[in-house]
């Protein structure tokens, strides 16, 4: 077996309160983010795709295993968990569909390190973990658990607990890369 075997996993998101529509379906540069965002999922060479969202969401017929919450309306952080529920490996790198200008490149350099170093990888930013935009080993479901059970699940309170349990390092992202984080969060903004 090729241990360099990981998992992606697009997160589609859920309500889409601040843009009032479905992001996933908006188009950038031409094309829905989801498939934009799917297409740099597949040039980092993961051997598995998962997408988490909604069965009857644009992406819905793509043919990628769609992977619903189990615990709804706790915003990305449900999502993590649920993917890392089902996870074929140890690995599993997350991509937020809202980053369109995110490369692959940039990610297979956090899953490179990951199996280097044999941790998950979160880039960070004046102390703010991306966690939309890392990889996070399938045995930190348990923080992400027990976090979905409290009042505090958000992504920067699981990324803290992963770094604490020496699950997950993270990478200092360097100036020229801080445009790879830009997201699309209302209606009718583009990346600027």
């Amino acid at each position: 077996m090729n241990a360099r075997k990981f998992t992606a996993c697009l997160l589609t998101g859920g309500k889409s309160t601040r843009m009032g529509r479905d992001k996933a379906g908006v188009e950038f540069e031409g094309v829905p983010l989801w498939r934009r965002q799917i297409g740099t999922l597949q040039e980092t060479g993961a051997d598995e795709i998962l997408i988490s969202g909604r069965c009857d969401a644009c992406y819905g017929g793509s043919g990628f295993r769609i992977v619903e919450d189990e615990i709804k309306g706790r915003g990305p952080l449900s999502g993590v968990h649920a993917l890392l529920g089902v996870a074929e490996h140890p690995l599993v790198l997350v991509l937020a569909v809202d980053m369109p200008m995110m490369t692959s490149n940039y990610l297979r350099g956090l899953i490179a390190r990951a199996f280097e170093e044999g941790y998950g990888t979160v880039p960070v930013r004046d102390g703010f973990y991306e966690g939309l935009a890392a990889v996070y080993p399938r045995a930190s479901r348990g923080i992400a658990a027990g976090l979905l059970g409290g009042d505090d699940y958000s992504m920067q309170r699981y990324v803290g607990r992963c770094v604490d349990e020496k699950m997950v390092v993270s990478v200092e992202i360097e100036g020229n890369e801080m445009r790879l984080f830009q997201n699309m969060n209302t209606a009718g903004v583009g990346i600027g």
